[in-house]
């Protein structure tokens, strides 16, 4: 099985900077694994709100991850500052998988 590639920022079209905190990261110096998934949230969640398809306090649209999957290329460490990379790779009849990069 090969490895994958990074991909490019050209890939995605919508960006969000998101700040590491202290407590992001672990005993060997760099952000923890589960973090990664928080910055996902972070950018997903905040692009659907910015948007209005998404208000956590009310409406109908709920989000529910029911698949996830993540490659790592590099390490980051707090203070670093990360952007997160949106793009939709699929639209189904009630449900859209997004595609994100760090």
């Amino acid at each position: 099985m090969s490895r994958p590639q990074p991909t490019n920022r050209a890939d995605y079209r919508v960006f969000r900077e998101i700040t590491t905190r202290w407590k992001d990261n672990d005993v060997f110096g760099h952000v923890n694994n589960v973090n990664y998934y928080s910055f996902f949230d972070t950018v997903v969640c905040g692009h659907l709100m910015e948007t209005g398809v998404f208000h956590y306090d009310r409406g109908d649209t709920i989000a529910f991850v029911v698949e996830t999957q993540c490659n790592y290329f590099a390490p980051v460490a707090f203070p670093e500052r990360v952007t997160g990379g949106l793009r939709v790779d699929h639209i189904g009849k009630s449900s859209v998988r997004y595609g994100i990069g760090l």
